[in-house]
């Protein structure tokens, strides 16, 4: 079984042999995601979001696991929408199609 986005990591070789997925360890236990992700483009099971998008040039995008409820999410994180501030810091999910919430860490 591979490891999905959302999944905890501590380098990106524990998201993907292929390195098509990185290992963001700013967040609690590593995150895995993919960077630079486009509207709708996104493998399945996941959402394309816009992190800080009201500054261009700081803005980031990832794809990042999706929810309904904080149960889908692991320990520590929580299903946020679109319009949560999460210390000062805006996201969105870009996606068109996606459902419009993601796991996020709870700070």
């Amino acid at each position: 079984c591979s490891p999905r986005i959302g999944d905890g990591c501590s380098s990106a070789a524990n998201c993907s042999v292929n390195g098509d997925r990185l290992c963001d360890t700013t967040q609690p236990s590593g995150s895995c995601i993919i960077f630079d992700c486009q509207p709708d483009q996104c493998p399945d099971n996941t959402v394309c979001v816009r992190f800080n998008p009201a500054q261009p040039r700081l803005s980031v995008v990832a794809c990042m696991r999706p929810c309904a409820s904080d149960g889908d999410c692991r320990d520590n994180y929580r299903c946020i929408d679109s319009m949560t501030f999460e210390d000062g810091l805006y996201a969105e999910v870009i996606d068109v199609t996606s459902q419009r919430r993601f796991c996020a860490a709870d700070r």
